[in-house]
Order: C-alpha cells, then sequence, then structure tokens
C-alpha cells in the first residue's frame, strides 16, 4: 500500500520491518505482485470502511483522529501527534467508548449530529485535578477542548473518578435528559460495573506506553496524510450501536394529545382575524401547501403563524426580548404575543408568514415543547432540525394530532391539495 499510494513511507517502513527481521520475508511475499495493477487510494479507504478498521496510516501528520458513529452522534476526537497528548487521547476515546455502550443500556436521550474534542496533555496539571473542559461558544458546532493530566501509576485509585468526571461532562451537553435523569444513567452503569471497564489492571498510558517520544515526532513529520483522508467516510457498515428508537423518556399519548387540544383552544384566538387574510393570500396558500406534503399539522402551522403575529405585535409595542430581561419584562412581552386579537388591530404584513419565518418559529416553538416535556435544553449548539428530529421520532411531534374543525377554511377542492 505505501509503494501504491504513499512512496514516500517506504523507507521508513524498511527501517521498521528490518529493526524486527521481517524485511527479507516482507519482499518475498511482495515479489509475485510486482506486475499486478497497483490499487486505488479510494479502494484502501473503501475496504478499511467496509471491515471497519482504521483508514491505512491515519498516525502520521501532525494531528491524529478517531472518529466514529454511536447512538446516533458522530463522535470526533483530535489531539496533537505527541507522545503524552496520543496517550490521553485514547485513554479517553477508549473510556468514551465504554461509557456509551454503557449508557445504550437506558436511553441517553442523544440529539443527533456531531461532538468533536480536542485533547492535549497537560503535565502541569496535578494529578489529582480532573481534565479542564473548555466548551466551544459556536452554536453551529458542539466542541470541547480538554487538557488532561497525564497519569501516573500512583493515580491508580483517583483516575477512574478523574476520567468518568471528564466523561460526564463532555457527553452530558448532546444529551436530552434533565442532569438528575441523566446522572440517573451513570449511577446504573457504576452499579452494573463501569468502574472495572473503565480501568483494568494499569493506567492505560501505562498499559499503551511502548513507543518512544522519537517515534512520535517521526510520524508526525511525515507530510502526506492519511489514506482517503480526502474522501468521505463510507456507510458500509452501520454504526454498532444505532441510536434507540420508540417512544422517548416522559412520552404518554394521551397526555401528548391534552397538549395538542389546548394548542388549538390557546392559538386561535391569537390570530383568529388574521387567519382569513391568509386563506386569501395566494403566496401563503402555496407555502402551506408545501409544508402540509412536509407533514405539518394544522396545529404546527397555527402556532407558527400565532408567534409570527405575537411576534410582530410585541415589536410593535416597544417590546423586545434582550439577555438580562426582568421577569416583569418578560410577561409583558409574552402577555402581548399571547392576547386574543381584536378586529380592530392593524394587520400583520404578509411578509412575516413567508416559508422561512414559519420554519423559524416553530423551531422556536419546539424549544418551549421540548422543555414541557421535562427535556434539557443546554447552553451552546442546539440544531433546531435535530431537535424537531427527536421530538418526531420520540415524541410522536409530527403525528399527533385530534379531530378538529378546519381552522383555515380551505375550500372543499382544496382539501386533498393543502
Amino acid at each position: 500500500m505505501a509503494g501504491a499510494v504513499r512512496p514516500g513511507f517506504v523507507p521508513l517502513l524498511r527501517t521498521i520491518t528490518a529493526s524486527v527481521g521481517i524485511d527479507t520475508v516482507i519482499d518475498e511475499i511482495l515479489a509475485p505482485t510486482a506486475d499486478v495493477p497497483t490499487t486505488t487510494e479510494e479502494t484502501y479507504a473503501e475496504e478499511a470502511d467496509t471491515h471497519g478498521v482504521g483508514r491505512p496510516f491515519s498516525d502520521v501528520g501532525p494531528t491524529r483522529r478517531y472518529a466514529w458513529s454511536a447512538l446516533g452522534v458522530d463522535w470526533e476526537i483530535t489531539c496533537p501527534n505527541d507522545r503524552l497528548s496520543v496517550l490521553a487521547a485514547e485513554r479517553y476515546t477508549a473510556a468514551l467508548q465504554v461509557f456509551l455502550g454503557e449508557l445504550a443500556v437506558g436511553d441517553p436521550l442523544f440529539l443527533p449530529g456531531s461532538l468533536s474534542v480536542e485533547i492535549r496533555a497537560d503535565a502541569t496539571l496535578p494529578h489529582d485535578q480532573p481534565a479542564v473542559c473548555d466548551q466551544s461558544t459556536d452554536r453551529d458546532t458542539n466542541r470541547w477542548r480538554l487538557r488532561l493530566p497525564t497519569t501516573a501509576p500512583a493515580d491508580l485509585e483517583t483516575e477512574p473518578s478523574r476520567l468518568l468526571t471528564a466523561l460526564v461532562k463532555v457527553v452530558l451537553s448532546q444529551s436530552l435528559l434533565s442532569d438528575e435523569a441523566f446522572m440517573h444513567l451513570v449511577e446504573q452503569a457504576l452499579a452494573d460495573g463501569l468502574w472495572h471497564k473503565l480501568f483494568v489492571g494499569r493506567p492505560y498510558d501505562e498499559l499503551a506506553d511502548f513507543l518512544r517520544a522519537d517515534d512520535y515526532q517521526t510520524m508526525a513529520a511525515l507530510a502526506a496524510p492519511a489514506v482517503g483522508a480526502g474522501t468521505p467516510r463510507g456507510q458500509a457498515k452501520p454504526a454498532a450501536l444505532p441510536a434507540r428508537t420508540g417512544p422517548g423518556p416522559g412520552y404518554e399519548h394521551e397526555t401528548a394529545l391534552d397538549t395538542v387540544r389546548n394548542r388549538y383552544a390557546v392559538m386561535l384566538p391569537i390570530v383568529r382575524y388574521t387567519l382569513p387574510r391568509l386563506v386569501e393570500d395566494p403566496g401563503f396558500r402555496r407555502t402551506a401547501t408545501q409544508l402540509r406534503k412536509e407533514g405539518w399539522r394544522d396545529w404546527h402551522l397555527l402556532t407558527a403563524i400565532a408567534n409570527a403575529a405575537g411576534n410582530h405585535r410585541a415589536q410593535q409595542q416597544g417590546l423586545r426580548p434582550s439577555p438580562g430581561d426582568s421577569p416583569e419584562h418578560r410577561a409583558r412581552i409574552l402577555a402581548a404575543m399571547q392576547a386574543p386579537e381584536h378586529p380592530d388591530d392593524p394587520p400583520v404584513p404578509a411578509q412575516a408568514f413567508t416559508e422561512h419565518a414559519l420554519r423559524s418559529h416553530l423551531s422556536v416553538a419546539a424549544v418551549s415543547t421540548a422543555r414541557g416535556l421535562g427535556l434539557a435544553i443546554r447552553p451552546g449548539r442546539l440544531d433546531p432540525q435535530a431537535l424537531l428530529s427527536v421530538l418526531g421520532d420520540r415524541y410522536g411531534y409530527w403525528t399527533d394530532d385530534i379531530e378538529h374543525t378546519d381552522p383555515f377554511g380551505w375550500p372543499a377542492a382544496q382539501d386533498h391539495t393543502i
């Protein structure tokens, strides 16, 4: 493989094989294949993905990367390619995969998406100090930076606790469970022997420490990337731990229907004069047709319309939310948004009800829906589509509805298209 796609690596590989006395054996094995057409880099990458192994030469270059999928999340660990950081990152990666396997027995209710952790070993941190964890403020990604202490043989008693602390802090950020519910899963895992699975005999760093610091420097200095580094990973092998299916924690069908019934009762008065105007608007009818084809129920449309209209009216009254608002100010905003519509209220302009606006308002409302179910929306990244996906897959968000009078009064000829 090196000869075909990474010829610059061949001298180093020959040095390694010669150091253990198998260089001539390798040459004899390869001799019959000398005239065989070389395999492409893409083929090597596909074979690695199909068999569930790492991309060849993934230990070269200045940065190491470990990536896998589990429980609906794409996990990624990166670290500098130096001895202490690689050992610390592999210690954390191995523990994280064990931890996810234990959580899978329960239901951690992860948001689908990706989580990335950048790890550096820090020899200046006291051995009894947990990792220093910093979450990125970028709302488009869930990224963490961890500084992990190097492990000393004397830390056999404290290492599992420090490692678990660093695991919980990061993994919790991807869960919709409350802190209490998530820690209950952790306690169950501990009762089932998690300590012994995270720490077997000796510290990971000690057991895996068979290469010299110079070896890491040599690998880091190799300029060419891992085989297939520029191509996406194939999907030949499904995730070993697929996302949980079925009703989510706390979901009760009858309660969900009561919530839908209440939405119709609360939302209709807020827009009772706006709805007839919208029905007459061809642009809105096209938008509603498209959204209904995608699975929107009448209560989804009403929720988005009522939120759009309520926000517009609150802004007309000079009521705008901002960080640090007093409870009284928030209450005034909510009262303005939820006030029943009067016939002499200024009409809300049609541009407040574009497809983009309605999608945005439903995404905002979904956060309130999640909180009403007892789910936790944590600071940092929140992908609205991921949240809607969880609500739909686990909480009947796209299927639960009740018998109701058509709030839009669509003409009968449009019943099958709108």
